[in-house]
C-alpha cells in the first residue's frame, strides 16, 4: 500500500513538471512560427517554474486593465528628438550593471533605486557614482510591502521624504524572499547617510497625446526612467528582439529600468530596458519592448526623480 502511494506522487510529481515544460515549449513554438512576432523565444530559468513560482519574480502594483484609459491616438515625437538614444553611450560609467532580484518581489525596489544611482551619477558629472540600496526600500518603506511588492508612486515618496543608503552601506539579503527589520546603522555599524530624490513625477500622466514622447525627453535630459508593466507568460521566454505580447495569460506586474529606445531593421521602434533577473535572462539582462503603443501598458506607468545633489 506504502508503496503504491509513493509510485502515485511520484508519477503526480512527473506529470506536473511535464505539463510545465510543455506549456513553456508550446509557448517558444508558438512565437518562433508567428508570422508577426517580432522577437525570439527561448529556455530559460524560468521554462519549469509554476505561476506561483514565477510570481515571486514580478510584486509591482498595476492598475487593473479596466481602470486604464481608451487608447488615445497618439501624436509622433517631434523631430528635435534623436531617434535613437542609448544612456549607456551618453553617460559612460553611469549606468549600473544589471542587477538580480532573485526569488523575492522587489523588482519595483531594484528599478527605482537604480534610476535614481544613475541620476545621481549624471547629475553630478560623476562625481556621486554610487549604488543604492534596494534593500533599505524592501526593509524600511513602510508604504510598499517587501517581498510581497511595492508601487512606484509610494517608493518615489519614500526616497523624497526619506531617502535611501548606499548598498554597500545595507546590501541586498532578501533574495531568498526572507525581510530582515530595518536596520538603525549601516552593515559596518557606521551611520547612514541618506540619498534623496528632490522631486519625482508620472511622466506624461494618464491622459496624454505626447506620453512617447515625454518619456524619450526625460530619458534624452535627464537620464533612465522607472517603468511598470503587465507581465504575460510568453514574457518569461523572452530571448532577443523587440518583445510585444503574443500568447499566454497575465502573471503579475513588473517595475524595470528604461534607459533608451532605438528601430530595429525592420522599422519597429523599440524601448531599451534593464530587468533585475541577472544577466542569464533575455540580452544579458536587458530587453527590447515595442515603443510608440503602450505595450503591456507600459507607458501608461513611467515615473521619474530628480536627484538631490
Amino acid at each position: 500500500m506504502k508503496l503504491a502511494i509513493a509510485l502515485v506522487l511520484i508519477f503526480a510529481f512527473i506529470g506536473c513538471t511535464v505539463a510545465i515544460t510543455e506549456r513553456s515549449a508550446r509557448i517558444v513554438n508558438i512565437v518562433n512560427n508567428h508570422p508577426q512576432a517580432k522577437w525570439v523565444a527561448g529556455h530559460n530559468k524560468f521554462s519549469d517554474m509554476k505561476d506561483s513560482e514565477i510570481a515571486k519574480y514580478l510584486g509591482t502594483y498595476v492598475k487593473p486593465k479596466k481602470y486604464f484609459e481608451p487608447v488615445i491616438p497618439q501624436r509622433e515625437p517631434s523631430n528635435s528628438l534623436p531617434t535613437e538614444f542609448d544612456s549607456r553611450t551618453q553617460w559612460p560609467g553611469c549606468v549600473h550593471p544589471i542587477r538580480d532580484q532573485a526569488r523575492c518581489g522587489s523588482c519595483w525596489a531594484f528599478a527605482g533605486s537604480e534610476v535614481l544611482s544613475d541620476r545621481f551619477c549624471i547629475k553630478s558629472g560623476g562625481k556621486v557614482n554610487v549604488t543604492l540600496s534596494p534593500q533599505d526600500l524592501v526593509s524600511c518603506d513602510n508604504g510598499d510591502m517587501g517581498c510581497n511588492g511595492g508601487r512606484l508612486g509610494s517608493e518615489w515618496s519614500y526616497m523624497e521624504s526619506t531617502g535611501i543608503v548606499t548598498d554597500e552601506c545595507m546590501p541586498y539579503t532578501s533574495g531568498d524572499g526572507q525581510v530582515a527589520s530595518c536596520p538603525s546603522a549601516c552593515k559596518d555599524g557606521s551611520p547612514f547617510k541618506k540619498y534623496k530624490a528632490k522631486s519625482y513625477s508620472h511622466v506624461g500622466g494618464f491622459f496624454s497625446f505626447n506620453r512617447e514622447e515625454d518619456i524619450m525627453k526625460s530619458i534624452v535630459n535627464d537620464g533612465p526612467v522607472e517603468g511598470a508593466f503587465y507581465v504575460y507568460q510568453d514574457f518569461m521566454n523572452y530571448k532577443s528582439g523587440v518583445y510585444h505580447h503574443v500568447t499566454g495569460s497575465f502573471l503579475g506586474g513588473h517595475a524595470i529600468k528604461i534607459i533608451g529606445y532605438g528601430v530595429s531593421s525592420d522599422g519597429t521602434k523599440y524601448w531599451i530596458v534593464a530587468n533585475s533577473w541577472g544577466t542569464t535572462w533575455g540580452q544579458n539582462g536587458f530587453f527590447w519592448i515595442q515603443k510608440g503603443s503602450n505595450e503591456c501598458e507600459l507607458e501608461s506607468q513611467v515615473y521619474e526623480g530628480m536627484p538631490l545633489v
